[in-house]
């Protein structure tokens, strides 16, 4: 028997190990990844960290040791169902044994039937010790302390794992908001070049000083110094986003846009469901568990305050998490309202630039008057391209948070 078992893990640990080595064949790409011109979406990113962000990586493989040291699930499962193998082996050889035991003994001693009873009683008596031999080996990998620092060491890879994901995807973000409010700056230099051109005219004629003209220059010069810098800063955010998906900071790399938001997300979420599912995925309260569990079942008083601890970190993570759920769920809500609103003011503005278009073509408005009204709409579409941004990002930590990330 002892032999059977042995075969079994041995098989497991070849199973195991031709998955691991077992890599699906990819089509060779038609240059080096580095030189390729690649567009991220922000549906790719979290498949782009995991296959090709170096620290991702490098959790995957010490979470495969980890699981390696102390057997695999397949493993476990082989051990449990080969002891259900043999318990209905066992019973059915006690069947045999009492349907013979049962039976009317012949008038004449019958060694061979003796002997098959004996053999049988020895068997069933074998395979009790078998069985419970397995069943100790099971409960073994259940809660050995080992088993237990794996589980841990599990759960803080994956931990680490989302948080690396959504600080990507914050880069992401942030590349967008940088962006838009480059396009205001440029959209508030154009206006500030209108003026000025206006009071270099007004100079001219006398009815403006040449300091005044001055310092609307220096503060154009200042208003694109400010633009050179966030445009630099937006080709850093390029190049941290290039080395977070395992390229060099200089490949080629187009941002894709920002996706809408989902203005009926809230109205369309199991709240109840979302909340239970935090805190399963919760990697905090998960290791809170672990850590009661294992010092519930050792003596000391060491283990007592390691118990009394650990059980309240899970205890305040537990209350903590509807407080968070709601404060996610409020922040959703008032980006909704400041982009309905800036909605509303945008038809407000609108229906402003129609009046001054007419004005503009009677003659009663001068043509700064009406590029004004114009510059004021493009900027509002800004703020509502901003507003919806926000939105946006706030329904992401949210739906972070169901999968278990502390934000």
């Amino acid at each position: 028997m002892k032999r059977i078992i042995s075969s079994v893990l041995i098989l497991c640990l070849i199973i195991t190990g031709s998955a691991m080595f077992a890599v699906p064949a990819e089509a060779a790409p038609t240059a080096p990844r580095n030189q390729q011109n690649l567009r991220l979406n922000h549906a790719d990113i979290e498949q782009e960290v995991r296959r090709h962000n170096p620290m991702v990586r490098n959790n995957a493989i010490t979470e495969q040791g980890l699981r390696d040291f102390v057997g695999t699930p397949r493993m476990l499962d082989s051990m449990i169902a080969g002891q259900n193998a043999l318990l209905a082996m066992q019973a059915q050889t006690q069947s045999v044994l009492t349907q013979i035991m049962l039976s009317p003994p012949p008038e004449d001693p019958d060694p061979v039937r003796d002997g098959i009873i004996m053999s049988l009683m020895n068997d069933v008596a074998s395979m009790e010790r078998d069985i419970m031999q397995m069943s100790a080996q099971i409960d073994q990998m259940h809660s050995d302390p080992v088993r237990n620092s794996v589980s841990r060491g599990v759960q803080q890879i994956n931990s680490a794992n989302r948080q690396i994901t959504w600080g990507v995807e914050s880069m992401y973000l942030a590349y967008h908001t940088l962006s838009r409010q480059i396009e205001q700056s440029k959209e508030n230099l154009d206006a500030l070049n209108r003026n000025i051109a206006v009071m270099e005219r007004r100079q001219a004629i006398g009815h403006v000083t040449a300091r005044a003209v001055q310092n609307l220059r220096t503060t154009r010069t200042q208003l694109e110094a400010g633009i050179a810098t966030m445009e630099n800063e937006l080709d850093n955010l390029k190049g941290q986003i290039n080395l977070m998906i395992g390229r060099t900071f200089d490949a080629p790399l187009q941002i894709g846009s920002l996706p809408e938001a989902d203005r009926a997300f809230v109205g369309s979420r199991d709240l109840v469901r979302d909340l239970r599912y935090a805190r399963n995925t919760n990697s905090t309260i998960n290791i809170a568990a672990i850590d009661i569990a294992e010092n519930a079942s050792s003596w000391g008083e060491t283990a007592m305050r390691q118990e009394a601890i650990a059980r309240n970190t899970y205890d305040n993570e537990i209350r903590s998490l509807p407080q968070r759920q709601e404060s996610l769920l409020r922040a959703i809500n008032d980006r909704l309202t400041t982009l309905e609103l800036a909605e509303e003011q945008l038809e407000l503005m609108e229906e402003a630039l129609e009046e001054t278009q007419r004005r503009f073509n009677r003659g009663m408005v001068s043509r700064v008057d009406l590029e004004t009204a114009q510059s004021e709409i493009r900027l509002q579409q800004i703020r509502i391209e901003s507003a919806d941004a926000e939105l946006f990002s706030a329904i992401r930590r949210y739906e972070w948070f169901v999968r278990g990330l502390n934000i």
